[in-house]
């Protein structure tokens, strides 16, 4: 089965990536990588455990909702770094609105055994 990345399977893989020995990577952004371009997934220096890019290629989106309201709803949830920002990290946790597009944004699918 496939599916969207959920905000627990994003957590979990940080949780096992530095369980496996990088013991920071919760607070890697593009700095800590050198990415400060848009890069094809894997060569962006940004590999753990198998696992590529979470701190300094792209925002994801996720299956999780965002709590805001009005007229400027926020109703989604992006995880990760990106190259175009020096404070967005492995662990970041901010909303967006569904109808923004940015080069910085994309998603990340899940595969699972059902």
């Amino acid at each position: 089965e496939s599916d969207l990345i959920n905000s627990y399977a994003w957590d979990t893989a940080i949780v096992y990536i530095q369980e496996m020995g990088n013991t920071n990577y919760a607070n890697t952004n593009r700095d800590t990588t050198g990415n400060t371009s848009l890069k094809n997934t894997g060569s962006t220096g940004d590999k753990a455990c198998n696992i590529f890019d979470m701190a300094a290629n792209l925002r994801e989106f996720t299956t999780e909702y965002g709590t805001h309201t009005g007229t400027n709803a926020l109703s989604c949830i992006r995880r990760g770094g990106d190259y175009y920002h020096s404070n967005s990290f492995t662990s970041l946790r901010d909303s967006n609105n569904p109808t923004y597009s940015l080069d910085y944004i994309s998603f990340r699918p899940l595969l699972y055994v059902k």
